[in-house]
């Protein structure tokens, strides 16, 4: 499966200064298509969560794992 990252910061509306990081695995081959989708994804996102207003978002390649140095 091919894929990319939403990363985005969504506040809390009543508390704009409390903050958290979040990402969601979109099923996208790049960075383009990952794009297209980023917002429809952050409308469903911001439909389960009301409480909540997203303040930044971009799209990112999962990071590589280079294994493990014994």
């Amino acid at each position: 499966m091919a894929g990319f990252f939403l990363y985005f910061t969504a506040c809390l509306a009543a508390a704009p200064e409390t903050c958290e990081a979040h990402r969601l695995l979109l099923d996208v081959a790049g960075p383009r298509a990952c794009l297209r989708v980023a917002q429809p994804q952050l409308a469903r996102w911001l439909g389960e969560h009301p409480e909540y207003r997203v303040t930044e978002w971009r799209c990112g390649a999962p990071l590589r794992d280079r294994g493990r140095r014994v």
